[in-house]
């Protein structure tokens, strides 16, 4: 009996050391100085600006508006994904705010915050855009006849949308309930 508890507690603590080891190695691989995220990103993506994103959309726009559906597609996806990504660099000048203590954010005066206003409204500006996009890239897709990569933009449009973009809302909503043949007044 007492080789079962003596082996019995040396296996727990054998198990309880390798615990600890793997949670020692975590930490020592979170490097706070690592930078090979945004490396990633910005091989992936470049350093978009405000100009190239606002091209981006406007060739997206031109190809939706001339029905070149696969085209604007296309564009819609490469914009959605620079826009996201210049939002995301936008934001990113706000986060010292942000990951402060609550009760440091409330002592930071409007004067400290006033410059930093506008990358946040800048930054949830291209979050619409990025809404909207992936709206249009859904229509683009129901109108190729692609219902499943229609209905997978749509759904996180719908997902991504905010009350606030009603018309956009609607479309999506419009253009989901034709592609999954729901009629709002039968189900009255």
């Amino acid at each position: 009996m007492k080789k079962i508890i003596f082996l019995s507690s040396v296996i727990l603590a054998f198990g309880c050391l390798q615990l600890k080891a793997q949670d020692t190695n975590k930490s020592e691989s979170i490097d706070p100085l690592d930078i090979s995220k945004q490396m990633e990103q910005i091989e992936k993506y470049g350093v978009p600006t405000i100009a190239t994103v606002d091209e981006m959309k406007t060739k997206a726009d031109v190809l939706y508006e001339s029905q070149s559906w696969k085209e604007a597609a296309l564009a819609y996806e490469f914009y959605a994904k620079n826009v996201n990504w210049l939002a995301n660099l936008l934001s990113q000048c706000v986060e010292p705010y942000y990951s402060a203590s609550y009760d440091d954010r409330k002592n930071t005066s409007y004067s400290t915050l006033k410059p930093f206003i506008p990358f946040e409204s800048k930054a949830n500006e291209c979050k619409k855009q990025r809404n909207i996009a992936y709206v249009k890239i859904g229509l683009c897709y129901k109108n190729l006849g692609d219902m499943k990569s229609a209905i997978a933009y749509l759904h996180k449009a719908l997902d991504l949308l905010s009350v606030d973009e009603l018309s956009y809302w609607t479309m999506a909503k419009d253009a989901m309930a034709e592609i999954l043949q729901f009629d709002v007044e039968k189900s009255k």
